[in-house]
């Protein structure tokens, strides 16, 4: 079961979609800052963005605390949380497995919903890129992916996205930082 999740740049900024869903009854219930570093020693070139991410270990930290090492690669790397004095040695070591950083990313990310929703809409403010809307809902993960899609984009339209429609592509965050150029495609969790 492939899951699709839509990223879409939007063309506002986000005190806009911030209001707007604000006045049509959404909630918003989280916000985080994120700073993600992540770490490969494989060529990205040509893969797509899930590709891309899975070829990595990325390390986390939200709203300032420690890294929490994800997607763990090396049975070497027996660690779960790094701390900011201990990354200088942890990027040695990861250097040592013929590991380099390849991408450093900070967003800002609010979640909102309002009753009746299975998932929520999530506004990332994207150091780098800009701001988008991301969006996926498990009651559609059995369906095909053209039709998950199309779903997803109902949903935002009629929640007001009405700059969205079936042909908008969502921006690939990872493959626009590494081409260093807005890269798009159907699903950005493909």
């Amino acid at each position: 079961m492939q899951i699709v999740e839509v990223g879409i740049k939007l063309k506002n900024n986000f005190n806009y979609y911030d209001t707007f869903l604000k006045n049509n009854g959404f909630y918003n219930d989280f916000n985080v800052k994120t700073h993600d570093i992540y770490y490969t020693n494989k060529n990205l070139d040509n893969l797509s963005e899930n590709e891309m991410k899975n070829s990595c270990i990325r390390l986390r930290s939200c709203n300032g605390s420690s890294f929490k090492v994800q997607n763990n690669l090396l049975k070497e790397l027996d660690i779960n949380e790094v701390s900011f004095n201990e990354l200088i040695a942890l990027e040695k070591r990861l250097s040592e497995c013929d590991y380099k950083k390849i991408f450093d990313t900070l967003k800002y990310d609010h979640h909102y919903y309002k009753k009746g929703m299975n998932s929520k809409i999530q506004l990332q403010e994207i150091k780098d890129i800009g701001l988008l809307v991301y969006y996926d809902n498990s009651i559609y993960y059995e369906l095909p992916l053209e039709e998950q899609r199309k779903k997803l984009i109902d949903e935002l339209i009629s929640y007001g996205f009405d700059e969205i429609n079936y042909n908008t592509l969502g921006l690939d965050k990872l493959k626009t930082l590494y081409y260093k150029k807005e890269c798009y495609s159907k699903n950005q969790n493909g």
